[in-house]
This record gives C-alpha cells, sequence and structure tokens, in this order.
C-alpha cells in the first residue's frame, strides 16, 4: 500500500489550458465559473471549442485545493502520502527514478490530505525532486474498511483531475529504475479498457484480480462521479483491500495488463521465484516492495539483490 514548485506565469497558466482545450483528447467542457474545486462537466457533447478560461478558473480541471498547483504537462506520476515519514523517503527515491529515466514531460505530483498535511521539512525534501503538491479532502471510506487504510480512497480523486491527459499513480514504496515512457504513453482508450494495472498475487499464488500499486488511467469527470456514487451505494467488495478492493469490484473485467516490468511484486521474489528470474533485474521498470519496505530492506536479508537496488540508488 501507499503512504504513508514553482508557479509559471498567467501567461504560462493560459497557453496550457488552451493547448488542453484544443488537443485530440478534449472533452470540450463547459466550466463552472466560480471558485468553488467543481471539475469541468463532460456532459457537454458540443462541437465548440471554448475559449480559454482566465488562468484562476484552473481549478474547474482539478480537485486540488491548494492555489499553488499548476499543472505544466499533460501526463504525470502521482502518488500520496500522509504524515508517516518513511513514505516520503521513499517518494523521494521514486521521484528521482521518474526523472532520471524518463523522457515523456509529465507533472510530479503528491497528492496530501487536508486533515495530513505534510511538515514543511518534508516538503522541501519533495519539491527538491521536483514534486508538486496537491491538497485533497479526505473521500469517506465504507464503514466496514480497515480502519488504517480508510484513507486510501483519496486516489479516486485523481480520476477528476481532468486538467491531464494521462495520470500513472505509484505508490510510495516501488522504484523506478527505467524510463517508463512506453507506459505512460499507453493509449488504455485504444485497447478498449478503463485502467492498466497488473495482476496480483495472493497467499503465494497467483490470482484473478490485480494490485494497483502502478494504476494507469485517462481522467474523465463522468468516470469519477460514477466511481464515487458506487463508493456510497453499498456495494460489496473485499473491504480488507480497501480501495485495491473496491476497484478490482468496479474494473474486474475493464483492466489492461501492463506487465511484470511496470509492477515487479516483491511477493513473487518470495512466492514464485522461477517465474521472477526469468527477467533481468535490470529491466525491470517499477519493482514494488510489498513484502518489505524499501526502507527496511537490509542487504542480507531474504530480498538482498532486490534491497540493493533501493539502498544504492541515490
Amino acid at each position: 500500500p501507499y503512504f504513508g514548485n514553482s508557479i509559471s506565469s498567467e501567461e504560462q497558466q493560459i497557453e496550457f489550458i488552451e493547448n488542453l482545450s484544443s488537443s485530440a483528447n478534449s472533452n470540450n467542457n463547459s466550466i463552472d465559473t466560480n471558485n468553488s474545486p467543481q471539475v469541468v462537466d463532460l456532459n457537454n457533447t458540443s462541437e465548440h471549442i471554448l475559449p480559454a478560461p482566465p488562468a484562476e478558473e484552473l481549478r474547474t480541471h482539478h480537485h486540488c485545493l491548494n492555489s499553488d498547483f499548476v499543472p505544466k504537462a499533460s501526463k504525470a506520476v502521482w502518488t500520496m502520502l500522509n504524515d508517516n515519514m518513511a513514505y516520503t523517503r521513499g517518494a523521494v527515491k521514486m521521484g528521482r527514478g521518474v526523472k532520471t529515466h524518463t523522457q515523456t514531460p509529465i507533472d510530479l505530483v503528491v497528492m496530501e490530505l487536508q486533515s495530513k498535511p505534510l511538515s514543511d521539512a518534508l516538503w522541501k525534501e519533495l519539491k527538491a525532486v521536483g514534486f508538486m503538491r496537491c491538497t485533497v479532502e479526505s473521500i469517506p471510506a465504507p464503514e466496514k474498511t480497515r480502519h488504517d487504510l480508510k484513507e486510501k480512497f483519496a486516489v479516486l480523486h485523481v480520476w477528476a483531475m481532468t486538467v491531464y491527459e494521462t495520470v500513472l499513480f505509484i505508490d510510495a514504496d516501488t522504484f523506478v529504475q527505467n524510463s517508463l515512457d512506453d507506459l505512460i504513453n499507453t493509449d488504455l482508450k485504444a485497447k478498449g479498457k478503463t485502467i492498466g494495472v497488473t495482476k496480483d498475487i495472493r497467499g503465494g499464488k497467483w490470482v484473478e484480480t490485480f494490485n494497483s500499486g502502478v494504476l494507469l488511467l485517462h481522467p474523465d469527470r463522468q468516470e469519477h462521479d460514477r466511481l464515487i456514487e458506487l463508493l456510497r451505494s453499498g456495494i460489496q467488495f473485499e473491504f480488507i483491500m480497501s480501495d485495491q478492493g473496491f476497484l478490482n469490484e468496479v474494473y474486474a473485467k475493464d483492466w489492461h495488463e501492463i506487465g511484470f516490468l511496470n509492477n515487479a511484486n516483491l511477493a513473487l521474489y518470495r512466492f514464485q521465484r522461477e517465474f521472477w528470474d526469468q527477467h533481468k533485474l535490470e529491466d525491470i521498470n517499477i519493482i514494488h516492495y510489498t513484502m518489505q519496505k524499501p526502507w527496511k530492506c537490509q542487504s542480507k536479508g531474504p530480498y538482498g539483490p532486490i534491497c540493493d537496488v533501493w539502498i544504492n540508488a541515490p
């Protein structure tokens, strides 16, 4: 599980919105002109191209409450942190890996809960890597959800971030050691799927559900609203798995396999070693430290070679 800026000029903001409005993926949405953190209405299918809204209306494309959130790219890599300092260490190394190996222009974004803001000291570390802040409200979890994972439903905010064409949401207990260009440029619509994830392993065996620690999606306001409505509907899912259980229920037959190399679950190293060894460690794009958090890894432990990747990374 995950847990845990320079501000461009007004002209840059307006130029970005103009580009967004004219892109092939634009929904040509109507704009809510008040200052509330609402997102664009995707029900308007008119072919009319709207003029670029004033810069202060940028917030109508996302749910970020902080005024200094100013997107610069059409694609982004997001993670989520709370007040657990250890996960910030993971996010810093993960973000540095993204910036080092990925050529596609992307924004790096940390989503923090308004109720659990990160300290200035932690933000100093995150901003040094290139992360922007997106502060969001919590999304109430169903009562049966495991107590320590209730906050994770805030990930659903990402579907409302229509200021982006594509978002790759990555848990902070991962490490990126190769390019994410192919992954983040995947067109899920062309593949007829809504999200991109990879098959999970539970109890040492492959299962038909997916692991959402690496989650690719195209933000869509209507889909966001549908997810929130489903969450409030009393839908039954594997509550102990929190948001991952919910997403598996919703997208049971609507996900694209992004492959082991893009979410190399450490559980496979332990329980499906023959499969893991069929791949070169250096070919893995994203290592997911599910069995042991990377900041707790030891070279002489059971995951030694995999731990060393994170330990030795800058």
